[in-house]
């Protein structure tokens, strides 16, 4: 049986914090250590979803630009919306949609920039709704438990 590399990084990283850094002597040193071990920590860090979480994050991002494209009167960035919209990506590895999921990043904080000139509340509310899964996705708190001591 294969075991998941999510698991694999998170045993990695206690290793490292828990049983080695404390064998040295040096401070310097077992910082260092100790910074690696939480940088394993953060690439387990739902491995397993993170394709899933950016599909979403994309989804529901192309769905409130095609939802608020007739309400943005500035031409370029109209434009810039209703070219990403169109656009299709069919490719699901990890690189590709996280490029995808910037540019929707990037484009979703232009269009926020423009509904709070226009004072547009509603779309400003539903933009943070996408914000906060977002956020949700990249929460560390619940990998504070593998730090214990």
């Amino acid at each position: 049986m294969k075991p998941e590399i999510n698991k694999t990084l998170q045993t990695l990283a206690q290793e490292l914090i828990q049983r080695f850094s404390p064998l040295l002597k040096d401070e310097y040193e077992q910082s260092r250590l100790n910074s690696w071990g939480t940088l394993l920590l953060l690439a387990s860090m739902d491995l397993d979803e993170a394709v899933e979480n950016l599909i979403e994050e994309n989804n529901m991002t192309k769905e409130f630009l095609k939802k608020y494209l007739k309400s943005i009167k500035d031409k370029k960035l109209s434009q810039d919306v209703d070219f990403l919209i169109q656009e299709k990506n069919l490719k699901y590895k990890m690189s590709s949609l996280d490029e995808l999921n910037q540019r929707y990043r990037g484009l979703l904080v232009r269009v926020q920039t423009y509904f709070e000139a226009e004072q547009n509340l509603v779309a400003l509310k539903d933009s943070w709704k996408i914000l906060r899964v977002m956020h949700g996705h990249r929460k560390v708190s619940h990998l504070l438990t593998l730090l214990r001591e």
